[in-house]
C-alpha cells in the first residue's frame, strides 16, 4: 500500500501550507506536503506509513475544504513525486518559524490591483483588535494612552505586485504577524509573510519620484493587462513605477529616469507589435509642457503674464472621498493626500471632492480604500464629472 496520497479538485492556487493547516494535518504523521510552486488544485501528501495513508484517504472522500466548501478527491500515489511540485511545506515551516529580529513584515501573495486598500482589509481585524484594547484601557484610567500603536501599513508601493509591508511597534509583534497570517489563503491565493531585514527595505520600496524622472504614457494594451505584463514590455529598460488607472483602461503611466527616457522612445517611435497588438509610447502631457518649456527658455526667455496660483494642469481627475466624519477638515484630507499635488479639496457632509494629476489616481486608490479617519473606513473612488 502506498504511503502518498493525491488531494484534488483543491480552490485554485492552493499551496502546501495552507493544505497542511485546512486538512488538519499532524506534523509527527507526515513526511511531506507537495503543491506546485505557487500553488495548484492539487497537492501531493507523503505519510509516514501506509496505515496513516489509508486512513486519511478513506476519512476525506468528498471533504468540504476551506470557505468556500469546494469537495475534494483522494487517490492513493504510487509514482515518484512531480518535479514541477516544488512547494514544500518542511520549507515554509523553517522559514516561518526561524524569523530575523526585525518590526517589518513583508506580506506576498495578495491581488495584484489596490494591493494598498487589500492590506487594510486584511488586517482590519487586527486594528479593530487594537482600538478596543486601548479604548478599554482609556475607560479604567482616562490618562491611559498607548504611544505604540502595533500596526502600521506602509504607505508606499513595493517594485513587485501584490506585495505590502507593515510596520510593527516591537519584533515580537511582527512575528507574531508572520505566525498568524503565513499559510493563510485569502482571495484565492495563499498567502506568505516574512520579517524583513533592515538592509532589504531600500530595494522593497519604490522611491518617490524625483526630479529627473520622466512619466510617459503607454497607450495600446488590451483591458486587463498589469503591471507585471507592462514591465515585461519594458523588461530591456529600467522602469521606476508603473501606474494603470482603474475602470478598464488600454493606456497607463510608466515612470523612468530621464537617462532612459529618450532611449524607449525612440525605440518605441513607430510602435512595436505585442500580443497582436501595437504598443505605443509618447511623453505624459505634463513632460511635454515641462521638455517644451525647459527647450524655450535655452533659447530665450520669453516674459509673460504669471498664471493664476490656482489654476491647475489639464491632466488632473478629481477623486470622491465617502463614508468621511462631518466635521474632517481641509487639513486632514491634504495630510491624506501627502506625497500628492494637490489642487483643490472641497469637503460636503460625509464626502469630499480631491483633485490630483491624472498620472497619480491608481497610487491615490491604491493607498486610501479602506484608510481609516477617526472611527470611520474610507471609501476613495473617481468622480463622476457629471455628480459634482
Amino acid at each position: 500500500m502506498s504511503s502518498a496520497v493525491l488531494v484534488s479538485d483543491l480552490p485554485p492556487n492552493c499551496e502546501s501550507a495552507y493544505v497542511f493547516t485546512e486538512l488538519r494535518l499532524q506534523e509527527d504523521e507526515i513526511e511531506e506536503v507537495y503543491t506546485r510552486a505557487g500553488g495548484g488544485e492539487s497537492a501531493w501528501i507523503v505519510f509516514k506509513a501506509p496505515k496513516l495513508a489509508a486512513i486519511f484517504e478513506n476519512g476525506h472522500k468528498g471533504h468540504h475544504f476551506g470557505a468556500t466548501g469546494k469537495k475534494i478527491a483522494t487517490s492513493f500515489w504510487t509514482e515518484a513525486i512531480p518535479e514541477y511540485a516544488t512547494n514544500r511545506y518542511s520549507d515554509f515551516a523553517r522559514a516561518r518559524d526561524h524569523q530575523i529580529h526585525s518590526s517589518t513584515v513583508e506580506i506576498t501573495g495578495l491581488p495584484e490591483k489596490h494591493t494598498m486598500s487589500n492590506m487594510n482589509e486584511l488586517f482590519r481585524s487586527v486594528r479593530d483588535q487594537y482600538s478596543e484594547t486601548t479604548e478599554k484601557n482609556q475607560h479604567l484610567s482616562p490618562n491611559y494612552y498607548d504611544y505604540n500603536e502595533p500596526i502600521n501599513i506602509l504607505q508606499v508601493k513595493t517594485p513587485d505586485p501584490g506585495v505590502g509591508l507593515l510596520q510593527l511597534a516591537q519584533p515580537w509583534m511582527a512575528v507574531a504577524i508572520v505566525q498568524q497570517y503565513a499559510g493563510t489563503y485569502w482571495k484565492n491565493a495563499t498567502l506568505n509573510a516574512r520579517c524583513v531585514p533592515d538592509e532589504e527595505m531600500e530595494k522593497l520600496l519604490v522611491n518617490e519620484p524625483s526630479a529627473t524622472d520622466v512619466s510617459l504614457f503607454v497607450k495600446g494594451f488590451k483591458v486587463g493587462t498589469s503591471s507585471k505584463e507592462v514591465r515585461e514590455i519594458f523588461k530591456n529598460f529600467p522602469i521606476r513605477d508603473v501606474n494603470i488607472l482603474p475602470g478598464g483602461k488600454t493606456f497607463c503611466f510608466v515612470t523612468v529616469q530621464q537617462a532612459h527616457a529618450n532611449e524607449i522612445l525612440a525605440r518605441f517611435k513607430n510602435g512595436i507589435k505585442w500580443q497582436g497588438r501595437t504598443i505605443k509610447v509618447d511623453l505624459s502631457d505634463k513632460d511635454k509642457r515641462k521638455r517644451k518649456a525647459e527647450l524655450g527658455s535655452a533659447s530665450v526667455t520669453p516674459i509673460a503674464a504669471p498664471l493664476p496660483a490656482f489654476l491647475p494642469p489639464t491632466d488632473t481627475t478629481d477623486l470622491k472621498l465617502s463614508n468621511l466624519p462631518y466635521d474632517v477638515t481641509d487639513l486632514k484630507i491634504r495630510t491624506l493626500f501627502e506625497g500628492f499635488a494637490v489642487y483643490k479639496v472641497v469637503i460636503m457632509q460625509g464626502y469630499a471632492f480631491v483633485g490630483i494629476p491624472t498620472g497619480e489616481v491608481g497610487r491615490a486608490l491604491d493607498m486610501l480604500n479602506d484608510t481609516m479617519i477617526g472611527a470611520q473606513y474610507i471609501k476613495a473612488k473617481v468622480a463622476d464629472p457629471r455628480k459634482k
